[in-house]
């Protein structure tokens, strides 16, 4: 057996702030853009002999399937885990961590290990800094409409 056992308090409000906005600026960026995407959540990604990995957010792209394309993993506390390790098992192509000011993401390359990347092989158009800013605006809806337009005159 591989894994090592990780006890998380309960999310904060800014966790799941941050978790909302994401998700709801991919969307709004997928649904501009004519992408289909299945939202899967946080659900639990197991496989046996390995530690599993409950993402905060998950999405396929393109059709559902059963292991997601994308995971998020919102970091408000900094974790003693390698969570990339979490969905390597699964084969999850793309790992996204959102922390602070910045969005790290990680593709699946074809030795089986993560490699960061400057963009989503899914979403190669979407700069992550753009995101960022959003991210970091007080109010959800107010950043949700002016990423829309942003998206809508590029």
């Amino acid at each position: 057996m591989s894994g090592i056992l990780e006890i998380i308090s309960p999310i904060g409000d800014k966790h799941e702030k941050v978790k909302s906005t994401v998700g709801l600026l991919l969307e709004a960026y997928m649904k501009e853009l004519g992408i289909r995407f299945y939202r899967r959540g946080g659900f639990t990604l197991e496989e046996p002999g390995y530690a599993s990995g409950t993402p905060d957010e998950s999405y396929s792209i393109g059709s559902e399937r059963e292991v997601p394309d994308i995971v998020i993993e919102i970091i408000v506390t900094s974790g003693t885990i390698n969570r990339k390790e979490l969905y390597k098992s699964k084969k999850v192509p793309e790992v996204w961590f959102c922390k602070s000011n910045e969005i790290k993401i990680f593709r699946l390359s074809e030795s089986g290990e993560y490699e960061e990347v400057n963009r989503s092989g899914f979403f190669p158009n979407l700069d992550p800094a753009l995101l960022l800013c959003y991210i970091a605006m007080p109010e959800q809806y107010d950043a949700i409409i002016q990423f829309e337009q942003v998206n809508r005159n590029q």
